[in-house]
């Protein structure tokens, strides 16, 4: 019974750590993609001298 208790404990454990770099990866990911994106759009407004770009953005990410 100890030996069930432990390795149910051990598994929950894992479960958390795996859940919390997940997490963790996920966020950086993302940040990094739309870091980029951002940038992208940013000079296209530049490019444009209007913020139609970031708007046609807008409306496509909705």
């Amino acid at each position: 019974m100890t030996d069930l208790l432990t390795d149910l404990l051990i598994y929950i454990g894992f479960g958390v750590i795996m859940f919390s770099i997940g997490m963790i990866v996920g966020t950086q990911l993302l940040n990094m993609y739309y870091g980029k994106h951002f940038m992208v759009v940013a000079q296209q407004c530049s490019e444009a001298d209007s913020v139609v770009p970031i708007v046609d953005e807008l409306i496509r990410e909705t």
